[in-house]
């Protein structure tokens, strides 16, 4: 996490990246055919706890539109995740971790190597401004993570939400705010923490790539068993706070918490207004 990070760690991220780049700006001869830095969409979007990599990517796609401001080509390739090729294919995990954030697409190298191929081409004129990112590879609607990008506070990202809204599923499932209305008409306790307890099933097995099938979820089981370590027991908090206004601490999701227990406190937590029933402290019922 950003709070966590030293300056070192944050110095060694950026500089490949910042200092190596401008090294190449200064270096290389004007009126180049293309200047291709490679990048990342996580510029745009983010990636939890790697605030040092997404500021190197920003500035990639800073150092672009200075170099077309002074008539130089340049372009950054702010690509999705790249998985069969590089640190990614390699580490599984690393790759399932990335997936699992929700805002970012695969790329593949057939892709990648397509737009090296039109990026490349002699012919292509100086882009604009407004060209001047490429960004390949972000999930429409802000992806299906603990903590989803609410790209309808960016303008530039904006159209992604049209594009989700359009190719959404016919309503009829069970959503969210479903979840808040069977809350609010329970009869006990017991229903509502029922009814927390499969919002949170649901939420983790779309959120973890490790967990397709919430049937095989052991709700007295600790949460670290389905890969909920300390960065997405954060965004698991968030999460609840959002979605159910309840009041839970991070360490309430870490270590040998169980879904059944996080429930419980959910649901003795929770802001929700209920129509049959009242929580007092921490689960007591009127």
């Amino acid at each position: 996490m950003f709070g966590d990070m030293d300056y070192d760690n944050w110095k060694d991220s950026v500089d490949c990246k910042a200092i190596g780049f401008w090294n190449l700006h200064s270096a290389l001869p004007s009126q180049m055919d293309f200047f291709i830095m490679l990048a990342s969409a996580s510029s745009l979007v983010g990636l939890r706890g790697q605030a040092n990599y997404n500021a190197g990517n920003t500035y990639e796609d800073t150092l672009a539109k200075y170099r077309l401001s002074k008539g130089e080509k340049a372009v950054p390739l702010d690509l999705g995740a790249m998985v069969d090729d590089g640190v990614l294919s390699e580490n599984t995990w690393l790759l399932d971790r990335v997936l699992t954030y929700g805002s970012l697409e695969p790329i593949n190298c057939e892709t990648y190597l397509a737009i090296l191929d039109y990026y490349c081409n002699l012919s292509l004129p100086l882009l604009s401004l407004t060209q001047s990112q490429a960004a390949i590879g972000i999930r429409a609607g802000g992806g299906s993570g603990l903590e989803t990008i609410d790209y309808s506070l960016s303008p530039m990202l904006y159209p992604l939400v049209l594009q989700n809204n359009r190719q959404a599923e016919p309503m009829g499932g069970t959503d969210q705010a479903n979840y808040r209305d069977m809350i609010m008409t329970s009869a006990s306790l017991d229903e509502a923490g029922g009814i927390a307890a499969q919002a949170v099933d649901n939420k983790l097995a779309k959120s973890f790539s490790i967990m397709q099938d919430n049937t095989s979820i052991d709700r007295n089981k600790p949460l670290q068993v389905y890969g909920v370590d300390s960065l997405l027991a954060m965004e698991l908090r968030n999460w609840i706070v959002k979605e159910f206004m309840a009041g839970i601490a991070v360490f309430e999701t870490q270590g040998v918490s169980t879904l059944e227990t996080l429930s419980r406190l959910v649901t003795g937590r929770t802001s929700i207004k209920h129509d049959r029933w009242t929580v007092w402290g921490y689960g007591k019922e009127d």
